[in-house]
């Protein structure tokens, strides 16, 4: 039998013969290797830099290449298999014994388990030897042709790796070789095109408890008859009968082919397929075959390894990837965008002019347009001749809001808003504040309606309010000035709050951090990543969210985001305890600010985070006046007073919360009685403003 391996050697022990033949050519690629092992990441194991390298002999070649030692080859050759098949897989991979029955499509499939690394043996039989007809499908060469197939499917597979085992049976299966070559198989693809070994195959394995794959080739169809988990499950499904292979002794083609087609699923095939059945013998002297269907049996049967070895399910049954049919449903995503943008529609409704604005209408606006968490607008607003309330709606709420905190911040921040309105119109007469176990809300209580004195120092202040934006751009990193911080602590600095700024680049960069770290688990917490892209919308039409637009993301996060938004693979990340990533765009803003507000508020009941709400809005208002860019920038465990609130956050990343929680209390003191209400980043930047979304009626 002609040569099918490459002949390994260790450097002592390759013989002279080979060394001083001039008709050997010699080559060394293991220079360039070593500079790759440098320069993978992560960084390899120190082991596999000293492993001794081997030299491959491949005689139908006469070449003699020094390649590295096993290890370190296979972990430059698989290396750009993560994070698709991680080392567990491929560990689990190179044990597996596979045998493929046929090495027409058979030769695309070996190939493709060889390139993925998903065997460690492989058993090629074919008994034919290849011809010109068969070079419309199969990836080999003219110089190939008039040898035995399964000796050119390993020649081939030796020389992408020569520490892969394969063993060539060139008689093809017969009833005398059947039990040598299934003899400790894991798994056989049979792609043969003799019904009887069809049959022969299948009977044989489902005695031993052995998997049988099958690619047609015909419309993609990827067949799995799982005779180890299903020791009685009849052959081919049943879709030909109880068949044996006793039964087929004698029988000819005219009487196989019926067979064969039944098996198929004459009803599924292809039109192509099902009439060239019938051509069978006359215009055709073969099952036609395309080089595209091919190669994609390949790519499916080793998608089955892969599950197989990942330990995913795998049942018995029949799949088809039919090409056409998938080319017949092609839709044209720029027609889809502007489909979605004309179904959409203008979201808000047109506001009137605030000097035509009734005092009502222009109270309700005003706290309308306060800021809150995820621009979830918490609050249910109703008014009458007698006040405007401002009541936190408990339905519009996240995880991180934990006991509505973050709400009440907010519907202090309407009640501000609404104070505001109501005495540019010189009908303010008294605000009240309502906290308790059932209720949170804020009140205006109002004299004179219709009949007020405009107070212009309020008209300029509300006008303000009314501008006020969230602007999430870069800045510039210049830093707070001396009379800029003096002016945002007269504002912060209350009975009830008082203002912690972190202005000097040591504690910004500490900020920093702990906001990349916050980020991350965000993102790698499943519930906490739904609620975070539940907030984002592009959609005109939502009253409520945070527009895409306004985000300012850098280009790069700009293009994966919808990448970024899918749960599964953040499931990924965070198995192969990636995404260091993830916080990186947090960090970068944090890094270029100016410097972070922080507002500690004294107290921790509802009414004291409604109360310190008023004051987070007049201090967002006094940074916007001073040139300041606003962001808030409120890491995840904020609102978590101890510990253990700060764990239950994170099903998987509890302890990195509440670390985070404890690294906050350090570059932030608080006594028992306070919290930190809100921080800000303020920004020198020429990010847009973008208008937030609002909800009507």
């Amino acid at each position: 039998m002609p040569d099918t391996a490459a002949v390994l050697y260790s450097e002592s022990e390759v013989p002279d013969s080979l060394v001083h033949d001039d008709s050997i050519d010699v080559a060394d690629m293991t220079a360039e290797t070593a500079r790759a092992l440098d320069e993978i990441l992560p960084p390899v194991d120190p082991a596999l830099r000293t492993e001794n390298p081997r030299f491959a002999y491949f005689p139908w070649r006469k070449s003699l290449v020094k390649i590295p030692g096993p290890l370190s080859f296979r972990r430059l050759r698989l290396d750009r298999n993560r994070h698709k098949l991680t080392a567990a897989d491929l560990d689990a991979a190179a044990k597996l014994r596979i045998g493929v029955v046929g090495l027409s499509v058979g030769h695309a499939i070996a190939l493709t388990l060889t390139l993925e690394g998903l065997a460690g043996e492989l058993r090629l039989a074919d008994f034919d030897d290849l011809e010109l007809t068969n070079m419309n499908r199969i990836p080999a060469t003219l110089l190939d042709i008039d040898t035995n197939k399964a000796v050119v499917a390993s020649r081939r597979i030796s020389e992408i790796d020569p520490y892969l085992t394969t063993s060539v049976f060139p008689d093809g299966i017969t009833s005398e070789n059947i039990d040598e070559f299934v003899d400790g198989l894991d798994l056989v693809v049979e792609e043969c095109d003799s019904f009887d070994v069809k049959v022969l195959v299948r009977q044989r394995c489902r005695e031993l408890g052995i998997p049988v794959l099958m690619e047609t080739s015909d419309g993609g169809t990827l067949d799995v008859e799982r005779f180890d988990l299903e020791p009685d499950r009849p052959l081919f499904h049943g879709l030909a009968g109880d068949l044996r292979v006793e039964d087929l002794v004698g029988l000819d083609r005219a009487h196989l082919t019926p067979l064969a087609v039944k098996v198929l699923e004459p009803a599924r095939v292809t039109a192509p397929m099902a009439a060239s059945a019938i051509e069978l013998g006359h215009s055709v002297t073969a099952w036609p075959q395309l080089a595209g269907d091919v190669l994609l049996g390949g790519a499916t049967v080793a998608a089955a390894v892969r599950r197989l070895v990942q330990g995913r399910p795998l049942p018995s049954g029949r799949v088809r990837f039919d090409r056409d049919t998938w080319l017949d449903g092609l839709s044209d995503p720029l027609h889809r965008a502007l489909d979605d943008a004309g179904a959409t529609g203008e979201s808000a409704c047109r506001e009137i002019p605030v000097e035509q604005m009734s005092d009502l209408e222009l109270i309700t606006h005003a706290a309308t347009r306060a800021p809150s968490a995820g621009n979830q607008q918490p609050w249910r607003i109703t008014a009458d001749d007698d006040s405007v309330t401002i009541a936190l709606d408990r339905s519009r709420t996240s995880t991180l809001d934990i006991e509505h905190r973050a709400s009440a911040v907010a519907v202090g921040a309407a009640l501000h808003n609404a104070r505001v309105a109501a005495a540019s119109r010189g009908v303010l007469d008294d605000v009240e504040v309502v906290a308790d176990d059932r209720t949170i809300l804020g009140r205006v209580r109002l004299k004179g309606l219709g009949a007020g004195v405009q107070a212009p120092e309020h008209e300029r202040e509300l006008r303000t309010l009314l501008a006020r934006s969230t602007r999430r751009g870069p800045g510039d990193g210049s830093p707070l000035g001396d009379d800029d911080l003096i002016r945002l602590a007269d504002v912060a600095d209350t009975e009830i709050t008082r203002l912690v700024p972190l202005a000097d680049r040591a504690r910004i960069t500490t900020f920093a951090s702990i906001s990349d770290r916050s980020d991350r688990v965000r993102f790698l917490t499943p519930e906490l990543h739904r609620e975070m892209f539940a907030e984002l919308t592009a959609d005109p039409a939502d009253g409520a969210g945070i527009d895409i637009a306004s985000l300012d993301l850098p280009p790069a996060m700009a293009g994966m985001l919808d990448v970024l938004r899918r749960g599964d693979v953040m499931a990924l990340l965070d198995e192969w305890g990636g995404g260091a990533a993830l916080g990186a765009d947090a960090a970068a803003r944090v890094t270029s600010a100016s410097g972070i507000l922080l507002l500690v508020q004294r107290g921790r009941t509802p009414a004291d985070y409604l109360r310190a709400g008023l004051v987070a809005e007049q201090l967002w208002v006094a940074a916007e006046q001073l040139g300041y860019a606003v962001h808030p920038m409120t890491p995840a465990f904020l609102y978590a007073l101890d510990d253990a609130t700060a764990r239950s956050l994170s099903s998987n990343h509890g302890d990195a919360l509440a670390g985070l929680r404890r690294e906050m209390d350090e570059l932030c003191p608080v006594a028992d009685d306070e919290a930190v209400t809100i921080a800000l980043r303020v920004s020198r930047s020429a990010s847009p403003t973008v208008r937030s979304r609002r909800l009507h009626g």
